[in-house]
């Protein structure tokens, strides 16, 4: 297991002014993560250059570059404008040095047939891909809003398209009241990233470790099946979110020792 942790946990000190992406890794560095998501917070394309440069010095890999989509529109104007955007972002992510790029499958809208939001989001991610892989970068879907969060419906798209791969989001998968673990054994294979959150009792996400979602089943799961990549905090509680990014940290770096103890 290597830790990283994305941006995007860190939101409120960007919209506050606290944070840059320059400086967010100099935190993550001195937090002891391993990697980062990149994406969303460029103020610049001096920005992004002096990313890669604190990216050099602090010796943190970009675990994923990360951009939010939605291919289930009904339009075809504005799935074909979605489709435009990604690739632009495929390109963000190659400058950058990252090899996959984290993509949303979108969500069911009112009113569509699932069969067909199904149909419009693999046909959209297929035209990503075969861009992607020219760039040299693999397309990542993250199980993300409540419909594609199940683990059937993502299955179906990953054997459409087997050079699709999987951000196993922890989290989302009790959003539509799938089972993480189950989700684990039948999605193992398309693992590339997963973002690691957890659901209190009260139905609240939270820090990995602090909620019911049983994180070491999902390591050892994963790990037999031959993932090795980076776990990721994506924080989404109530605590301040620096503070709920080092719970998560801690916790993974625990379950990682206690790991490595017991071999």
């Amino acid at each position: 297991m290597k830790i990283s942790i994305t941006v995007y946990s860190l939101r409120d000190y960007f919209a506050q002014g606290l944070l840059d992406v320059p400086k967010f890794i100099e935190v993550v560095a001195k937090m002891g993560a391993e990697g980062v998501d990149l994406g969303y917070y460029w103020r610049s394309q001096e920005e992004r250059r002096e990313a890669r440069r604190k990216l050099s010095e602090t010796g943190l890999e970009l675990a994923i570059y990360i951009t939010a989509s939605d291919f289930s529109k009904p339009k075809v104007g504005d799935r074909k404008a979605e489709i435009e955007r990604v690739k632009k972002s495929v390109l963000e992510a190659k400058e950058m040095g990252a090899t996959m790029l984290r993509v949303h499958p979108g969500d069911l809208k009112p009113g569509v047939n699932p069969a067909d939001a199904e149909q419009w989001v693999s046909e959209s991610l297929a035209e990503v891909a075969d861009f992607a892989a020219e760039e040299g970068v693999v397309v990542a879907v993250e199980n993300h809003g409540k419909y594609f969060s199940r683990a059937d419906v993502m299955e179906r798209l990953f054997r459409a398209d087997n050079r699709l791969r999987l951000v196993f989001d922890t989290g989302n998968f009790t959003l539509e009241g799938d089972d993480p673990v189950a989700a684990a054994e039948r999605l193992a294979e398309w693992v590339a990233h997963v973002h690691a959150k957890d659901r209190d009792e009260k139905g609240r996400m939270c820090s990995p470790g602090e909620g019911s979602i049983d994180f070491e089943k999902i390591y050892s799961i994963l790990s037999s099946r031959g993932f090795s990549g980076f776990y990721s905090v994506e924080y989404e509680g109530w605590r301040d979110q620096l503070l709920g990014v080092g719970l998560g940290i801690g916790y993974l770096k625990a379950l990682r020792l206690k790991k490595a103890i017991l071999k």
